[in-house]
């Protein structure tokens, strides 16, 4: 199955199957109020063919590149050219600049967060406490900035499916019984100089106790819920009248070598 067109830090494409065990085998209505790269939906719009989907994130920028995305693929792919032939260490931290400044707009700057995010270091979106991106350039030898065909198949997937910029507790108008929610927030992080910073505002102690209740009132709606977090004491506290799986997931995104490899995560269904 084809996936997500950006390169996601946290991204789920490796343990799809082991969440593939949780999904219901029919949707009325997918959720996914924290978006990142979409791998879970992708393969979950292609496998399961939902009747409906709501897509959604706080970060405004990769919401209108999936926007982009879906409806003006043609557009993208010419401004992705551009970035592609034009790439260089000197071209990514002008773009950097001008990106944080707001100087580039519409479908350009959506091609321009692809671009940024698929040239910088480890496909790292993270920013600072004024919401200005900061990852240094990737060494890389060649990346593949964007592959067309995927591009064009994502716009198609993509087709009558809400993408909102919004927070995830706004979804709890519309959600109803029946209805898959997966939940894949900013992870509580295993230490306090984890990286947890893909927006301005880190998720904090509060931010984690307010998604358990909002994840138990939706269990109490009825509504089919996943989850995915670190394996912490906190975590399996607050969901401990919950299913809980341990899975092993590879991580190369760490400061220290030794925090890389294989970590246990959490795998929460109702």
């Amino acid at each position: 199955m084809r996936s997500t067109f950006l390169k996601w830090a946290g991204g789920k494409r490796r343990i799809l199957k082991k969440i593939d065990t949780h999904i219901p085998k029919e949707i009325n209505t997918y959720f996914e109020p924290f978006l990142g790269g979409g791998s879970m939906f992708f393969y979950i719009k292609q496998k399961y063919v939902p009747k409906k989907c709501v897509l959604s994130d706080i970060n405004k920028d990769l919401i209108d590149s999936f926007k982009a995305v879906r409806d003006n693929p043609k557009k993208l792919i010419s401004s992705l050219k551009y970035f592609k032939k034009k790439d260089s260490k000197e071209f990514f931290y002008n773009t950097r600049k001008k990106f944080n400044e707001n100087k580039i707009f519409g479908v350009r700057r959506a091609a321009a967060f692809i671009y940024l995010n698929k040239t910088c270091f480890n496909g790292l979106w993270r920013v600072n406490s004024a919401g200005e991106f900061n990852v240094p350039y990737g060494k890389y030898k060649n990346p593949e900035i964007f592959n067309a065909e995927n591009i064009f198949y994502a716009s198609y997937l993509l087709k009558e499916v809400k993408i909102l910029h919004q927070d995830y507790r706004k979804i709890i108008k519309i959600v109803k019984k029946g209805d898959l929610v997966y939940l894949d927030p900013c992870y509580d992080p295993l230490k306090k100089t984890s990286f947890a910073n893909y927006t301005p505002k880190r998720f904090s102690e509060l931010d984690r106790i307010e998604l358990a209740k909002f994840i138990r009132f939706l269990n109490y709606k009825g509504v089919k819920i996943i989850l995915n977090n670190n394996d912490i004491p906190p975590i399996r506290k607050l969901y401990s009248k919950f299913n809980i799986q341990e899975i092993f997931v590879s991580r190369s995104i760490n400061s220290d070598p030794l925090g890389r490899g294989k970590i246990k995560e959490l795998i929460i269904t109702n």
